[in-house]
């Protein structure tokens, strides 16, 4: 029996900025079609690597995908992996932290991402080393680091979205 004061009621904005099983990239097939797809760009900490909705078909079925099947389907997938190595960010609730904000950027600015697959990879570590640190120095807040990530991330992805209107500008000339 379900009691009516532990039900929860889901509205329809929240039910949009989940990040459900299937906006995630899962397998390892996944991952390196995108790798594969070799565009990336970077900034401060982040690497961002994309791959088109064809690219991204083709890694799920296995099999090349036509351009006319493509253009026939409307469904417009964004599909996001996640990597945070522990060689770069060892403690685990800071390599956590750093998923978190990645993942809620992506949940809440979910039309900021053209429609494929995406990796956000990260390639330095936003927290300073101690070994690094000059004694006195003064270290980055959290929330300075969450800002910062959250800023590295939005400016790469105005230049990867500026790099696929130069691509499709190419395309049609």
């Amino acid at each position: 029996m379900i009691r009516p004061e532990l039900t929860v009621k889901v509205s329809l904005s929240s039910y949009r900025y989940r990040f459900s099983r299937a906006s995630r990239l899962l397998k390892p097939s996944e991952f390196q079609a995108v790798f594969d797809a070799r565009k990336a760009c970077r900034g401060q900490w982040l690497t961002v690597h994309r791959a088109t909705t064809v690219v991204a078909a083709e890694a799920n079925t296995g099999s090349p995908v036509e351009i006319s099947e493509q253009i026939v389907t409307t469904d417009i997938t964004r599909r996001l992996g996640l990597i945070v190595a522990k060689r770069l960010v060892p403690t685990a609730a800071r390599r956590n932290l750093i998923r978190r904000i990645l993942r809620e950027y992506f949940r809440t600015s979910h039309d900021a991402f053209p429609a494929g697959d995406w990796i956000v990879r990260l390639h330095e570590s936003p927290f300073p080393s101690p070994a690094r640190v000059r004694k006195g120095a003064v270290l980055p807040t959290r929330s300075q680091i969450v800002s910062g990530l959250r800023i590295d991330l939005t400016q790469v992805l105005k230049r990867v979205v500026n790099q696929i209107r130069k691509e499709g500008a190419a395309d049609g000339a």
